[in-house]
């Protein structure tokens, strides 16, 4: 019997979902909840550009998931309208490239932060800036909200 790919209502559920399939190890849950051309800026590569799609993703994401897996965590959640895009300059430009001059979806992102305290010996805070829509680079679907791009510092 195939899968069915489970939809996510809320930004909480989205953003819940990324930690617990991290910890999970679960890379295709988490190719599911990025949109086909999601971007992530990593702390790690220094790449302005981020990494584009899925191909780029998926490599960082298994670091990522063998990098947390002696680590313990607690994750603090906040919203934002999408008027706080405004202040991020490196996302909005290089999405702003990829997107269809006609492209109305800007207007239904979404962002979620976290502030994810890591402990192993010690306590390293990072910042998890979530951009999430029901669409990008043309495409739409409403019932399904996915990650446009994830920003991840160090605090």
């Amino acid at each position: 019997m195939p899968k069915t790919k489970k939809k996510f209502i809320t930004n909480k559920e989205i953003v819940t979902e990324y930690f617990r399939l991290v910890q999970k190890k679960d890379t295709e849950g988490l190719k599911d909840l990025f949109w086909p051309d999601g971007i992530v800026f990593e702390p790690f590569s220094k790449l302005e550009e981020g990494l584009r799609g899925w191909s780029q993703i998926e490599p960082f994401m298994k670091v990522a998931i063998m990098a947390n897996e002696s680590l313990s965590y607690r994750i603090a959640l906040e919203e934002f309208e999408d008027k706080d895009m405004k202040n991020n300059k490196k996302i909005n430009e290089l999405q702003e490239s990829k997107r269809n001059d006609d492209d109305d979806d800007n207007n239904n992102n979404e962002i979620v932060e976290s502030l994810v305290t890591f402990q192993k010996d010690g306590l390293v805070k990072a910042k998890f800036r979530f951009e999430l829509s029901n669409g990008f680079n043309g495409t739409s679907n409403s019932d399904q909200k996915r990650i446009k791009s994830l920003q991840i510092k160090f605090v």
